[in-house]
């Protein structure tokens, strides 16, 4: 069987224009898209704010600390009064980087913790994200100064419950959260 160059060139040349007409196309969806997808993103971050410090009603800009860019917190208030603040911290986790958010207010109670991003493992890693592990959280930061994790079921100021099967989850949760209570004390006396 003898080769045409014919033959070769035609799909080629087919597949090049399907490519720069699909390229075309996405380029043209992201820029149009790209005003409103920033808008669903600054909207999403500010309810989730709302959840892990209710009692606010308004965050201020973000400040970063600590390592690059993805460590940093904001002033929580209502009308004009500091009601605490809300951090956004990251640790390495099983499936990868894990982004936290964590409410803490001025008197030192965490308020609310959330996940922002995970990639565990679904039905093990991923139920950080229910509820009934996140609310251990939910206490007044330990005179240590950090939480710690156990998987014995052990109580106290400073215990956190692992996951069953997650303990490298839960550490790293724990991790970033304790991140964000390193951060307030800085901030609390510096402010």
């Amino acid at each position: 069987m003898k080769l045409n160059p014919k033959d070769i060139l035609k799909p080629t040349l087919v597949l090049f224009v399907i490519c720069l007409v699909v390229t075309g196309g996405l380029a043209f969806t992201n820029k149009a898209t790209k005003d409103q997808v920033a808008l669903i993103n600054k909207q999403t971050e500010s309810d989730t704010q709302k959840r892990v410090l209710s009692a606010a009603d308004s965050f201020g800009e973000k400040q970063s600390f600590g390592d690059g860019n993805e460590n940093n917190y904001v002033v929580a208030k209502q009308g004009n009064e500091v009601v605490g603040y809300v951090f956004t911290t990251s640790s390495k986790s099983y499936g990868g980087a894990i982004k936290v958010m964590t409410g803490i207010d001025k008197t030192g109670k965490v308020t609310g913790v959330e996940l922002l991003s995970t990639n565990d493992t679904p039905g093990l890693g991923l139920n950080a994200q229910k509820s009934e592990f996140r609310d251990q959280y939910k206490k007044a930061i330990p005179s240590s100064g950090q939480f710690t994790v156990t998987k014995s079921g052990e109580t106290g100021d400073d215990k956190i419950n692992a996951l069953t099967g997650a303990t490298i989850t839960s550490k790293a949760v724990t991790s970033a959260v304790n991140d964000a209570i390193k951060e307030f004390n800085t901030v609390k006396g510096g402010a």
